[in-house]
């Protein structure tokens, strides 16, 4: 996924960049009747030669490593909620459907607890998801 940034300050070979937050919509905001506001994101990034504040500069971001992160942190619980929800089922016989849903449910959030801690340790320690490729010359590419 390449996105387009501003530097908004440089400082020991680390650039805060700006960058709009994707938005499930696609970005078309033209053909959305929502007309919503589009929040920017300061990331930290490595520097390259050559970028100053205020360059705009293209952010590649590591596609692998975030639908590794997207399937572990939705798909899991989801799979823990409905192997709960079925032994339970299996457990009761039948019987006691709704406890059985509850305690589905109460699964899944504290599964999606336990991995949203997991999630901000991985990315604390696996260093930068996005890395600089290039400064843009931003009248000709924007």
């Amino acid at each position: 996924m390449d996105q387009i940034g501003t530097v908004k300050d440089i400082k020991n070979n680390k650039a805060i960049v700006s960058i709009k937050r994707p938005s499930a919509c696609g970005e078309n905001c033209a053909g959305c009747t929502l007309s919503c506001d589009v929040k920017q994101v300061n990331i930290e990034l490595d520097t390259i030669d050559g970028i100053n504040i205020g360059d705009s500069v293209e952010i590649v971001s590591e596609n692998v490593n975030i639908l590794k992160l997207s399937a572990i942190l939705y798909g899991i619980p989801l799979a823990i909620m409905v192997t709960t929800i079925a032994f339970f089922w299996i457990i009761f016989q039948g019987k006691y459907q709704l406890i059985s849903g509850l305690l589905g449910i109460s699964s899944l959030i504290v599964s999606s607890i336990i991995l949203k801690k997991y999630e901000e340790k991985v990315t604390k320690t696996k260093g930068p998801v996005f890395t600089i490729t290039r400064k843009v010359d931003s009248e000709n590419e924007l």
